[in-house]
C-alpha cells in the first residue's frame, strides 16, 4: 500500500536520518542503514548489493544448522532490508556517516504504484546484479579448475620423485645382491680353504713328529758329545797325573778327537735341519694366521651386507606403503573435484532460487516474529514447570539420601560379619599350620632315628666277623622299627586326609565370602543406577535449560563463525611454523647423537663407514621429507582460498599433517633402531672379550690344577705309605672298640625302646587333641552357616526395598502431568 505525503511528512525520522522509515520503526532490527549485517550465504556470506539510488541490500542473519545444504538456506532466512547505494559493484565496505545520513527506499516504493523510470532502472540493475554474478560464478569455476590442476601437477611430481626413488631402492638391492653372490662364492673357497687347512694340520702333524725324532736325535747326539768330552777330560787328567805319554795314550787321544769331532759335525747338522723346519713351521702358521683374519673380516662383511638388506627391504616397503597412500589421496582429489563441480551447479540453481525468494521474505520474516513472541511465551512456561522440577528433585534428594544412609549401615553389618568370619578363619588355620609343624617335628625325629640306624647298620657290616651275636639283636630292632615307621605312616596318611577335607571346608567358607562380596558388589552397582537415574532426572533439567540458552544464543552464532574461521587460519599457521621447529630440532639432535657416537667410535673404522653411509642416508631422507614438508606448506597455502568456499577442506590438511606427523615417527623409531644395533655391537664386543678373558682364566686356572694334581699325587704316595701303617695299627684298635661298640648298643637299644614309647604316648596326645579341634570346627561351621542365612535374608529384604524404590519412582515419574505439557511447545519449536 502507499502511503499519502501529508502523512509521510508528519513523522518523525528515524536514526537512518529518514522519516517514516519502514525498517527503522521495526523492535526486531536493531541495525542501521548502512551498515554490513554479518549473515550467511550458501558459499560463505552474503555481502553487499549496490543499487544507484545511494541505498544498500542489506541482509539480516540467517540461523542456519551446520547440516543445512544451498538449497534449503533461502528458507532459513528471518529478514530481508532493501536499499539504494550509488554504484554497480557486488560487494563493497561498510558505508560511511555521510551515507548513512542519505535517502533510504521504502517498501511503499518497491509497490507498483512508483513510476516507470525507477520499475525501468531496478530491472536494469538487476540483470547486472544477475550478469555479475554469473562472471562470479564462472570466476570461481576457473579458479577451482586451475588449483585442481595445480594440485594434479604436485602430486603427479610426488609420484615421479617417488618412482625415481624405488628405481634407485631396486638398483641397490641389485647391487647387493651382487655383493652376496660374490661374498657366497668367497664363503665357498674359504669352505675349500677349510678342507685344504685340515689336510694341511695333518701334514703339520706329520711335520711335529718329524720334529720330535730329529730333536731326540740332537739330544742324543749332545749326550753322545757331553760324554766323549768327559772321557777327554779324565785322560787329560790322567796324562797330567802321570806326566809322561806313552803310545796307548797317544793313539786313545787321537781316537777320542775323531769321534768328537764327528758327532759334532752330526750334531751341527741336525741342529741346521731343525731350525729350517721351524722356520717353515712359523711361516706356515703366519700363513694360517692370516686366513683366519680373512674370513674373520670377510664374516664382518657378510653381517653388514646382510643388515643392509634387511634395512633397503624395510625402505623399500615404506616406499610402497607411500605410493599406496598418494594413490588414495589422488583418488580422494579426484572425488572432491567432483563433489566441487557439483557444488557449482548447486550454486548456479541457487542464485536463480535467490533472485526469486526475496520478495517473499517479507511474509515469512512477519511470521518469525510471531515464532519469537510465542517462544517467549513458552520460555516463561517452561520456567515455571523447571521450578517445579526442582523442588522435586530435592525432595527425591533427601529420599535418596536416607536410602543411602540406610543401605550403607546394612552393608557395614555384613561387612564386620564377614571379617569376624575371616578371623575365625585365620586362627583355624594358624591351628593347623601348628598341628602341622609338630608332625613336620615328628617326622624329622623319626628321620634322625633312621639315620642314625643306618649308621649302626654300617658300622655293624663292618664287624660282622667279630660280633655275630649283635647282628641277630639289631636285625630285630630293625624289624620293630619298620613296623612302627609303618604305623606312623598310616597315621600320617590319616591326618593328611583329614587335612585336605579341612581345607576343603575352608574353601567352602572362602566361595561364601566370595559369594557375600559379589551380593555385596551388586548392592553398591544398584545404589550406583540409583545415583545415575538421579543424574539423568538432573541432565534432562539441564537440558532444558539448555534449550533456552540455545534459542537465545542462535543469533549470535553467525557473527561469532567468521571470527572462528580467522582462529583457525592463524591455528593452522602456528601449527605449521611449530611443525617445522620441530623437524629443525629432531634433525638437530640426530646430527649431534650421530657426532657423538663417530667419536665414540674412532677405533672402529668399518663400523664408522657403516654409520656414515646410514647418516647420508638419514640426511637424504631428511631432505626428502623437508621437501614433503615444503610442498605441504604449499598444499596449504593454496587450501587457504578455499576455505571460504569449503569448510569440509579443512579435515583433509588435518589428516595431511598427522600423515607427516607418522613419517617423523617413523624416523625417530630408525634413529632409535640404528642406536640398539650400535649398543647391540658394542655390547657383543664386549661379550667376546669377557669370553676370551674366561677362557685364558680357565686356561691358567687348569693350569695351576695341573700343578696341584701333581702335588697331590706326591703327597698322596706318601699317604699310602703312612695309611699302610696306621692300618696296622687301627686293626688292634678295632678290635678292643668292638668290645666298647657292644656296650654302646646294648645302652642304645635300651634308649631306642624308651623314645619308642614317648612317641606312643605324644601320638594319643596328638589324636586326642585333633578330635576336639574337629568339634569345634563343626560347631562354629554351624554358627557360620546361621549367619550366612541371616545375611541372605537381610539380602532380600534390601532387594525388596530397593524394587519398591523403583517401583515408586516409576509411579512418582508417571503420575508427574507437566512433563507432557512441557515437551509439547519444545516438539513445535522442533
Amino acid at each position: 500500500m502507499v502511503e499519502p505525503r501529508g502523512g509521510r511528512r508528519r513523522r518523525q525520522p528515524g536514526p537512518c536520518g529518514r522519516s517514516s522509515c519502514a525498517w527503522c520503526l521495526q523492535g526486531a532490527h536493531k541495525s542501521v542503514h548502512g551498515r554490513p549485517c554479518t549473515s550467511r550465504r550458501a558459499d560463505g556470506e552474503l555481502k553487499w548489493l549496490r543499487t544507484p539510488r545511494a541505498a544498500a541490500w542489506c541482509i539480516s542473519p540467517v540461523t542456519e544448522d551446520s547440516s543445512s545444504t544451498p538449497k534449503t538456506v533461502c528458507r532459513k532466512a528471518k529478514s530481508l532490508k532493501i536499499a539504494q547505494e550509488s554504484g554497480g559493484h557486488l560487494e563493497a565496505p561498510p558505508i560511511t556517516e555521510c551515507d548513512r545520513m542519505q535517502s533510504v527506499m521504502r517498501l511503499s516504493d518497491l509497490s507498483t504504484d512508483d513510476d516507470d523510470p525507477t520499475c525501468c532502472k531496478i530491472n536494469k540493475y538487476e540483470k547486472k546484479i544477475d550478469s555479475l554474478m554469473n562472471m562470479v560464478g564462472t570466476l570461481k569455476k576457473e579458479v577451482k579448475i586451475q588449483q585442481m590442476e595445480e594440485q594434479e601437477e604436485i602430486t603427479k611430481r610426488l609420484l615421479e620423485e617417488q618412482k625415481e626413488e624405488l628405481n634407485e631402492m631396486t638398483q641397490e638391492l641389485v647391487e647387493t645382491e651382487n655383493e652376496n653372490t660374490r661374498l657366497r662364492r668367497n664363503i665357498e673357497r674359504i669352505k675349500e680353504e677349510k678342507d685344504l687347512t685340515v689336510l694341511q694340520k695333518e701334514c703339520l702333524q706329520q711335520e711335529k713328529e718329524c720334529l720330535m725324532t730329529k730333536l731326540s736325535e740332537a739330544e742324543r747326539d749332545g749326550a753322545a758329545a757331553a760324554r766323549q768330552i768327559h772321557a777327554l777330560r779324565n785322560t787329560i787328567g790322567r796324562l797330567n797325573i802321570e806326566k809322561h805319554m806313552s803310545s796307548t795314550d797317544i793313539n786313545a787321544l787321537t781316537r777320542q778327537k775323531e769321534l768328537l769331532l764327528q758327532k759334532l759335525s752330526t750334531f751341527e747338522e741336525t741342529n741346521r735341519t731343525l731350525r729350517e723346519l721351524l722356520a717353515e713351521h712359523q711361516s706356515r702358521e703366519k700363513d694360517a694366521q692370516k686366513v683366519m683374519d680373512r674370513q674373520a673380516t670377510l664374516l664382518k662383511r657378510l653381517a653388514d651386507l646382510d643388515a643392509e638388506n634387511m634395512q633397503l627391504q624395510i625402505r623399500l616397503q615404506g616406499k610402497e606403503k607411500e605410493v599406496e597412500t598418494l594413490t588414495l589421496q589422488i583418488v580422494a582429489e579426484k572425488e572432491q573435484a567432483k563433489k566441487a563441480f557439483e557444488l557449482a551447479r548447486s550454486l548456479e540453481s541457487v542464485k536463480a532460487h535467490l533472485q526469486a525468494q526475496l520478495r517473499s521474505r517479507e511474509a515469512e520474516n512477519d511470521r518469525l516474529l510471531a515464532q519469537l513472541q510465542n517462544m517467549e511465551i513458552s520460555e516463561n512456561h517452561t520456567k515455571e514447570e523447571m521450578d517445579l522440577l526442582l523442588e522435586q528433585l530435592q525432595d527425591l534428594r533427601c529420599k535418596a539420601e536416607s536410602d543411602k544412609e540406610a543401605l550403607k549401615k546394612a552393608v557395614r553389618a555384613q561387612k564386620e560379619r564377614a571379617e569376624r568370619s575371616e578371623e575365625y578363619v585365620q586362627r583355624l588355620t594358624a591351628q593347623l599350620a601348628e598341628k602341622e609343624t609338630a608332625v613336620a617335628e615328628a617326622q624329622c625325629n623319626l628321620e634322625g632315628w633312621r639315620n642314625r640306624c643306618s649308621k649302626a647298620m654300617k658300622e655293624k657290616d663292618d664287624l660282622e666277623l667279630e660280633v655275630v651275636t649283635l647282628n641277630s639283636r639289631v636285625a630285630d630292632l630293625t624289624e620293630q622299627l619298620a613296623r612302627i615307621q609303618e604305623q606312623t605312616r598310616d597315621e600320617n596318611e590319616a591326618l593328611v586326609d583329614k587335612l585336605q577335607q579341612l581345607t576343603g571346608e575352608n574353601s567352602a567358607l572362602k566361595k561364601d565370602n566370595e559369594k557375600l562380596k559379589a551380593a555385596l558388589i551388586s548392592m553398591e552397582d544398584k545404589l550406583n543406577q540409583a545415583q545415575m537415574e538421579l543424574q539423568h532426572l538432573q541432565n534432562s533439567v539441564r537440558s532444558y535449560e539448555g534449550l533456552i540458552e540455545t534459542y537465545t544464543a542462535q543469533a549470535q552464532m553467525a557473527r561469532k563463525e567468521a571470527d572462528e574461521l580467522a582462529a583457525r587460519l592463524e591455528k593452522c599457521e602456528k601449527e605449521n611454523e611449530m611443525l617445522k621447529e620441530e623437524m629443525n630440532r629432531e634433525i638437530e639432535e640426530t646430527r649431534e647423537k650421530f657426532q657423538s657416537q663417530l667419536a665414540e667410535l674412532e677405533k672402529l673404522p668399518e663400523i664408522l663407514k657403516y654409520t656414515e653411509t646410514q647418516l647420508a642416508e638419514c640426511h637424504q631422507q631428511l631432505m626428502c621429507y623437508e621437501k614433503k614438508n615444503t610442498d605441504l606448506c604449499g598444499m596449504i597455502a593454496d587450501l587457504r582460498q578455499l576455505i571460504d568456499l569449503q569448510g569440509d577442506k579443512m579435515e583433509m590438511t588435518r589428516e595431511r599433517y598427522q600423515s607427516a606427523q607418522e613419517e617423523k615417527k617413523q624416523l625417530t623409531l630408525k634413529v632409535e633402531e640404528l642406536e640398539r644395533k650400535l649398543e647391540s655391537t658394542s655390547a657383543q664386543n664386549i661379550e667376546f672379550l669377557q669370553v676370551i678373558a674366561k677362557r685364558e682364566e680357565s686356561i691358567h686356572q687348569c693350569q695351576l690344577r695341573l700343578e696341584e694334581k701333581s702335588r697331590e699325587c706326591s703327597s698322596l704316595a706318601r699317604q699310602l705309605e703312612m695309611a699302610i701303617e696306621d692300618a696296622k695299627r687301627q686293626v688292634e684298635q678295632a678290635r678292643e672298640r668292638a668290645v666298647s661298640r657292644e656296650r654302646a648298643a646294648q645302652s642304645k637299644v635300651l634308649d631306642l625302646e624308651t623314645q619308642l614309647s614317648r612317641n606312643k604316648t605324644e601320638l594319643n596326645q596328638l589324636h586326642r587333641s585333633k578330635d576336639d579341634a574337629e568339634r569345634r570346627y563343626e560347631s562354629r561351621l554351624q554358627d557360620l552357616r546361621d549367619r550366612l542365612e541371616q545375611s541372605e535374608s537381610t539380602n532380600r529384604s534390601m532387594q525388596n526395598y530397593v524394587q519398591f524404590l523403583k517401583s515408586s519412582y516409576d509411579n512418582v515419574f508417571r503420575e508427574c502431568p507437566f512433563l507432557s505439557s512441557s515437551l509439547s511447545p519444545t516438539r513445535s519449536l522442533l
